[in-house]
């Protein structure tokens, strides 16, 4: 009876040092979700006019489409016979649509096509002259269903840009979708920061 006794209290014994070295696995803590990036701050001052809302409508169809949002000086536009219609930009910030926010601004100079949208273009000299005949119509002017696209040398204009390269797949250029003047009547960049927080606020 001793014998057979011995056994079983070594089998128990051993079976217990096994349970009590065993740890229970410990729970996996899952990563905390990131909090949604910050709307760029909302402009001070800013009387929200009939012609900023048709903007904003027309801005989240192009902030959808677009490769890259920028903001910059339209240094000039010409027209090439192998390029086409281009415009020159300088003095530009991005916007990046990851964090919400603009880059810094860069000296550098941009080269946009325009061919493929054929905005109208307002040169330098006939800025005055036009502002003072009509200070909503190059912002947003919608005649007959049609809407008319302008682009003002010598003024701020606000781009939305696709990415576009050849059929090797290699160069790429700079195709412009969508454009608005970012002048003192138009205001095309609050109307963006706007239209970017109505959009924060949707999700």
């Amino acid at each position: 009876m001793r014998n057979a006794t011995v056994p079983a209290l070594g089998l128990a014994f051993l079976l217990w040092t096994i349970g009590s070295c065993a740890k229970a696995p410990e729970p996996v803590a899952e990563p905390a979700a990131e909090a949604p990036p910050a709307p760029p701050p909302a402009p001070a001052k800013f009387a929200v006019q009939p012609f900023h809302r048709s903007m904003s409508e027309g801005m989240r169809a192009s902030y959808a489409r677009a490769d890259e949002i920028l903001v910059g000086l339209v240094e000039g536009v010409v027209r090439d016979k192998t390029s086409g219609l281009t415009c020159y930009v300088s003095e530009f910030r991005r916007f990046d649509k990851t964090t919400l926010a603009w880059q810094p601004r860069q000296s550098s100079v941009m080269q946009v096509s325009a061919d493929k949208l054929r905005p109208e273009i307002i040169r330098l000299g006939e800025f005055g002259q036009l502002i003072d005949l009509d200070k909503t119509g190059i912002c947003w002017d919608l005649y007959e269903g049609v809407r008319n696209i302008y682009l003002v040398e010598g003024q701020e204009n606000l781009l939305f840009l696709e990415h576009l390269t050849d059929e090797s797949g290699e160069k790429l250029t700079r195709g412009l979708i969508d454009t608005y003047p970012a002048t003192r009547e138009c205001r095309a960049v609050d109307v963006f920061v706007l239209m970017v927080r109505d959009l924060v606020r949707a999700q």
